[in-house]
């Protein structure tokens, strides 16, 4: 009989549950800890003849259960467009952006100029700002675009 409950309390001290804080396994941190972020696929510098278009491309996250509006600047070099917009549309994570360079922007005797593509912001459809790039510095979302005859 000894035996018998000797067993019994083996078993049930090993299906014991400890505290919470002290449980293996029970204090994981599975909340998302990176915010939504907005990034430019490539920061490597265009080359594009002045009056024609390149195309540059967006990249979220994490697909979004609404549309983000994204805000960009292309100024320098003789061009000057400013708060320019893009809608990246829901369950996307990714899009491509035209943007048209104006002809006559170099001046003789120049044979190039240079301009620059800046993520300003990027909102959400409810007005939630999100982060741009994957390490919260807006800096590094720019892109050189040298434009030619």
């Amino acid at each position: 009989m000894k035996k018998i409950f000797f067993a019994f309390f083996i078993i049930a001290a090993s299906f014991q549950s400890c505290d919470k804080h002290v449980s293996a396994g029970d204090n994981y941190d599975l909340s998302n800890t990176l915010p939504p972020y907005v990034a430019l696929s490539s920061t490597a510098a265009k080359t594009v003849k002045q009056g024609t278009s390149t195309t540059v491309t967006f990249q979220l996250r994490a697909a979004m259960q609404q549309k983000v509006t994204l805000y960009y600047d292309v100024t320098g070099g003789g061009v000057n467009l400013t708060n320019q917009t893009f809608v990246i549309d829901r369950e996307k994570t990714s899009a491509t952006a035209t943007i048209n360079i104006p002809a006559n922007v170099i001046v003789a005797p120049s044979t190039s100029a240079t301009a620059t593509l800046k993520v300003v912001k990027a909102v959400t459809e409810s007005g939630e700002m999100l982060t741009l790039g994957s390490k919260n510095n807006p800096e590094t979302q720019k892109i050189t675009i040298n434009i030619t005859l």
